[in-house]
């Protein structure tokens, strides 16, 4: 199919992994028209050096929100030709909410699903409660599983009697959430981990905090398969917090040229 032949069909594209700002760079080469939603500021900025056709910035906050973008599409233009579903794994609500309102106002609509790392290394965990399984008297466990996670991991962790130190990333919303934690603010390093794509951080603070275990998320992606590289080589405990099963009743896509094949048949 040639696009560029057929009036550049527009997609919506919902991101919130790594794979967004790639995946759009892709299909704008490719010829369709794009617009990007994303959850914050900060995480539009890859964005705007792209030739998109808007970006829409912050959390959707309702259904009708969300079926009015589509309507309205419809009524200023032809419509999306699909709605592309690039959000995270552990972003539970907004999946299933998309999802039923594409089928509702009958819109194409494709999920991207990361596919697993190998977790051979690691402990799985189905929720922090399974951490009792394991002696955790006195150890350091740094936790790196986003700032909704952290709130959940912290009380347990202390109730098993850890030393727990936390990585935060660098947006007001985190640091704000880990201040108002009952975690020591000593214990914790704020940072973007796209500046320590190669690990550097993350060995530091291994290094000087005597770490002895690593709790992350099975996300899929950069970021998991580098602490598990990391733990591996530093030789200490990684556990994975389980990731959220998929919808039985949504086909995903695991790759971007599975993605191109889908949209080719819309």
């Amino acid at each position: 199919m040639d696009i560029k032949k057929k009036c550049q069909p527009h997609l919506w594209l919902l991101t919130g992994t790594g794979e967004g700002h790639v995946f759009a760079k892709s299909l704008l080469k490719e010829g369709w028209k794009i617009t990007v939603s994303v959850v914050s500021e900060r995480a539009s900025l890859p964005y705007k050096k792209l030739p998109l056709e808007n970006i829409l910035i912050g959390p959707l906050g309702s259904e009708d929100e969300i079926r009015n973008i589509i309507i309205n599409g419809r009524n200023n233009q032809t419509g999306f030709h699909c709605v592309v579903d690039l959000t995270h794994p552990f972003a539970i609500k907004i999946t299933p909410t998309i999802s039923r309102i594409c089928k509702e106002l009958d819109q194409p609509y494709i999920r991207y699903e990361r596919p697993l790392n190998d977790s051979a290394n690691a402990f799985l965990i189905k929720n922090f409660c399974d951490l009792a399984n394991y002696d955790l008297e006195n150890k350091s466990i740094l936790l790196a599983i986003g700032i909704r996670k952290l709130q959940e991991a912290i009380p347990v962790l202390i109730s098993l009697g850890a030393k727990v130190y936390a990585r935060v990333l660098a947006n007001p919303e985190s640091l704000k959430r880990s201040l108002s934690s009952s975690i020591l603010n000593k214990n914790c390093a704020v940072l973007n981990p796209s500046v320590s794509k190669d690990g550097k951080i993350e060995k530091a603070l291994i290094r000087k905090w005597s770490i002895d275990g690593v709790i992350c998320r099975q996300s899929g992606g950069a970021n998991e398969k580098l602490w598990h590289q990391i733990c591996e080589n530093t030789d200490i405990d990684l556990w994975l917090l389980e990731r959220p099963p998929s919808l039985s009743d949504i086909n995903s896509i695991d790759n971007y040229e599975k993605l191109r094949k889908r949209l080719k048949y819309i």
